[in-house]
């Protein structure tokens, strides 16, 4: 948040923290089981506290990057509608940077030393758990919540940021089609535009879910190796979990930072209105 008259700006950290917070937290809350969470809530805190941490420069890009996008696409911050489009823009932007976060993220936890001498039990519970479980491989996050609550929950990014889309293609469409209200062409624009995102959600919700799938039977063969280990009187046991191929992490990652928007949209809203009025206060006081 710039200005030329006053030749000062508001900062941008405490969104950029707010952000942070709220969509490393609905992605925790996502793959953190309420057991897990339950038998280590200091730890979890602190694995918040730390992802929380690494995510805030990619939210300085991404509301930096989204307001220059903003610019160039004419929308006007201090308007409600200008700034909800804005909000649209640096959400979507924020999402496609944390894809190679979300990597980096998931190839550091599996770098973490495992546990010696885990039990074939453990195991076997391990194979149906999801969640951050530092301490092993983690190849791709599986969510406990299911691919229903979070394909609803990209849905609210991607509807949004289509719906502005399509009404400023509405507008100018409206001109060209005499004798059509306005209203109406809007709405129809609108909608295509909306479902055309929707469905976009959904293939992308598909193909993630294959990848969970194959993470699932991965570890039910590990399960059924360790427990032929074990009757074979093996002192040391070593699981192997096979990765999905590149592109099912992609659409894993993809989902997830989609999904995370999902709060990260209504915070940035709420932000820029309070830095637009920010500014505003500034600019009078100055004057």
């Amino acid at each position: 948040m710039t200005s030329a008259a006053s030749g000062r700006s508001v900062s941008i950290v405490p969104l950029t923290i707010a952000v942070c917070c709220a969509v490393i937290g609905l992605d925790q809350v996502l793959h953190t089981t309420p057991a897990a969470f339950a038998a280590s809530p200091l730890g979890q805190v602190v694995h918040w506290a730390v992802d929380v941490v690494l995510a805030v420069p990619f939210a300085a890009v991404a509301l930096w990057l989204g307001g220059w996008l903003s610019d160039k696409l004419s929308l006007d911050a201090s308007t409600t509608s200008g700034a909800f489009g804005q909000a649209c823009v640096i959400t979507l932007v924020l999402a496609v940077l944390l894809i190679p976060a979300w990597f980096a993220h998931y190839a550091i936890d599996s770098l973490a030393p495992a546990a010696a001498g885990p039990s074939v039990a453990g195991q076997a519970a391990h194979a149906g758990h999801a969640g951050h479980d530092h301490g092993g491989p983690a190849p791709v996050a599986v969510s406990w919540v299911g691919g229903g609550v979070l394909y609803l929950l990209m849905a609210i990014p991607l509807a949004a940021a289509a719906v502005c889309v399509g009404l400023r293609a509405a507008g100018k469409l409206s001109s060209r089609l005499v004798g059509e209200p306005d209203g109406f062409v809007r709405v129809i624009v609108s909608i295509g535009a909306a479902a055309l995102a929707l469905g976009l959600g959904w293939f992308l919700a598909g193909v993630a879910s294959q990848a969970s799938g194959l993470v699932t039977y991965a570890n039910g063969l590990t399960a059924v190796h360790l427990q032929h280990l074990v009757h074979a009187h093996l002192s040391t046991v070593y699981g192997v979990v096979v990765q999905p191929p590149f592109g099912y992490q992609l659409a894993s990652a993809a989902q997830d930072a989609l999904a995370g928007q999902a709060v990260g949209l209504p915070v940035i809203f709420a932000g820029l209105l309070w830095l637009t009025r920010r500014q505003t206060a500034v600019n009078r006081a100055l004057n």
